[in-house]
């Protein structure tokens, strides 16, 4: 995973010496929280609430042209699967947390409006992303997910603001929303059917440079 990283950061860098490209590095806390489908007539499960979680990592905006950028790169997320669960023989009820970590591949397009005001601009993201998994931590009891899947797809859709100061160094700050697309759910210890989706909905910011 370490040569993966090392080597998407060359690959930016090279494209940026041979381009019209901006590289930048951006921060985003994010609430992250699933949706819950399950088909079982002995076992309830529902989404346990949010979590505050961290998107971080560097990225590249490949201009096609005059404000419409290709935006990519390799950023670190961490995502919350919770599970509320009622045992419907026996009326228990118990709750599983888990933390997912995902190293993220963006491949989005980034459209930016005329200025608004002197060297200001919004800008507007749609697009998706493949996450592919790196670590999982899980709770001490009441296991109930053996295994998750290796990598998860969402949709993203997003919006912000940017400041340019100088003549390549740019602030931006922006919202963003990810919906998951895919039932990360691999091997549970249950015969009833259930599926989990990841959604997070993060305050980004950042520079490019």
């Amino acid at each position: 995973m370490k040569k993966l990283f090392l080597l998407i950061i060359s690959l930016i860098i090279t494209v940026k010496a041979y381009s019209q490209t901006q590289i930048g590095l951006k921060v985003a806390p994010a609430i992250s929280f699933n949706r819950v489908d399950e088909s079982s007539e002995g076992l309830s499960a529902n989404t346990n609430g949010t979590e505050f979680k961290l998107r971080f990592g560097p990225f590249v905006d490949l201009e096609l042209k005059e404000n419409y950028y290709f935006n990519t790169g390799l950023l670190f997320v961490s995502k919350k699967v919770g599970l509320a669960l009622t045992d419907q023989l026996t009326n228990q009820t118990y709750d599983e947390t888990y933390a997912v970590h995902y190293l993220q591949i963006p491949v989005t397009l980034k459209l930016y409006t005329e200025e608004v005001g002197l060297d200001q601009k919004l800008y507007f993201q749609i697009g998706g992303t493949a996450d592919i998994k790196t670590h999982v931590n899980q709770p001490e009891e009441n296991v109930l997910i053996e295994k998750f899947r290796f990598a998860d797809i969402t949709a993203l859709l997003g919006a912000g603001y940017e400041y340019s100061f100088g003549l390549q160094t740019r602030f931006f700050a922006g919202i963003m929303y990810q919906r998951g697309l895919l039932n990360v759910v691999q091997d549970a210890l249950t015969e009833e059917s259930f599926s989990i989706k990841n959604d997070l909905i993060a305050l980004e910011f950042g520079i490019k440079f």
